[in-house]
């Protein structure tokens, strides 16, 4: 009965690691599109302003969204590897 407890516990583990990782990439979009590419458009910097700005946000982003995808597919196999 325990076991069984656990299982659905590291599931619903999974699942919320994957929705937060889901929603950090649909923030970081949301971000890109309504904040930083039309802040380029008034003050005309140059790429490498450009590039460093989209790499600063992205960058934690793709990590972030990286390990939570990793973390919900080891939490899967547990709850796999306990039948």
């Amino acid at each position: 009965m325990l076991v069984f407890l656990g299982i659905l516990v590291a599931l619903g583990a999974a699942v919320t690691f994957l929705a937060i990782g889901a929603l950090s990439l649909f923030g970081g979009v949301r971000a890109t599109t309504g904040q930083v590419l039309p802040g380029f458009k008034p003050d005309q910097p140059s790429a490498l302003v450009r590039g460093l700005a989209l790499l600063s946000l992205w960058g934690p982003i793709a990590l972030i969204a990286l390990l939570c995808l990793l973390v919900g597919i080891k939490l899967f196999q547990v709850a796999v590897a306990a039948f």
